[in-house]
């Protein structure tokens, strides 16, 4: 009878392994959503200001770890940017040089992040990633104001001066001792901003302080401290003022990137992390047909070398971007 009640047991043990590995596999098709802003015409003679862009560094930086992409256009209606964030796994607010006060790109990025919130509350995994202005953004949305300060960090790579909650992160934890040193000690992250976040602010902004861990600050050219990296503390919301896709994917002359072995292993780390993030999350498109609808994979990127900042971006809104099958 012990031995039928412990075989018994064994078999119990073993469904209930075999439930929670699958429970635990990965999504291994997860798309992120990429958040556009309008062009500037230097870009490209054939690109209008009313028109929105996304850099393609962004995009290859997602496709680099594994996901697919799909842009997030500003000039959709709420009603459908909340239908679109149900159908995919993450999303990333990229940097350039949208206001963040009345913009297309706030007003979206703020639907987006409360909806974002929503998931989380309701269970359902919804990481969020902040570039530069994507990073910023992310702070005035938890604020509920604008919250910015002037900073002098225009195109200077610096290295990063970890807090203590970095070493505990989950942005960190999985990131070796050398690429950590790498870090702290070598010139890898590119800043391209005028703007930034006091470290004080934490101190005595209730909200900010209750969503976000900082895990590393910075100082301008004049000596003023800003927050550099941090993470959500109860939501899988992360951010970086500093720029890692440029490190794999922008070569301008006019950027001081570092293309270092060291600088191009971190940036594939974190966007290794990001979308291994997503994996987490498993809602789909409703259809095939629904998903190829809002695939990326329909633009055609457009060269941007040589006037612009960016080697390449996707252009949105004049219909004649879109491939011709």
């Amino acid at each position: 009878m012990n031995t039928l009640y412990i075989y018994v047991m064994f078999l119990l043990a073993m469904l209930s392994s075999e439930g929670m590995a699958k429970k635990r596999k990965p999504n291994n098709r997860p798309t992120i959503g990429v958040l556009t802003q309008k062009v500037h015409s230097a870009f490209s003679p054939q690109v209008k200001k009313s028109e929105g862009y996304i850099a393609a560094s962004y995009v290859k930086y997602l496709e680099m770890a594994g996901a697919q992409v799909v842009p997030i256009l500003a000039t959709m209606k709420p009603k459908a940017v909340r239908k679109l964030v149900r159908s995919i796994n993450g999303a990333l607010f990229p940097g350039g040089a949208a206001p963040l006060d009345d913009s297309p790109f706030y007003e979206t990025a703020s639907v987006i992040y409360h909806e974002a919130k929503k998931l989380n509350d309701k269970g359902v995994h919804f990481p969020l990633w902040g570039t530069c202005l994507g990073f910023e953004t992310l702070h005035n949305l938890a604020a509920e104001e604008n919250i910015l300060m002037d900073v002098v960090a225009e195109n200077i790579s610096m290295e990063l001066n970890f807090t203590q909650h970095a070493f505990r992160s989950r942005l960190f934890e999985d990131m070796d001792k050398k690429m950590m040193q790498d870090l702290m000690f070598e010139k890898i992250t590119l800043n391209m901003h005028h703007s930034g976040i006091s470290p004080e602010l934490y101190g005595t902004n209730l909200k900010l302080n209750a969503m976000y861990r900082v895990l590393s600050t910075n100082f301008d050219e004049k000596g003023v401290e800003f927050v550099s990296t941090v993470e959500g503390i109860k939501y899988p919301f992360y951010g970086t003022q500093w720029h890692p896709e440029k490190n794999l994917f922008e070569w301008t002359t006019r950027e001081a990137i570092n293309h270092s072995p060291e600088a191009v292993a971190v940036a594939q780390y974190l966007s290794n992390f990001f979308v291994n993030e997503a994996r987490k999350n498993f809602q789909k498109f409703k259809s095939v047909k629904e998903e190829i609808k809002h695939s990326i994979f329909k633009y055609a990127p457009i060269f941007s070398g040589g006037t612009s900042l960016f080697e390449q971006v996707y252009v949105f809104g004049n219909g004649s971007e879109i491939i011709q099958h």
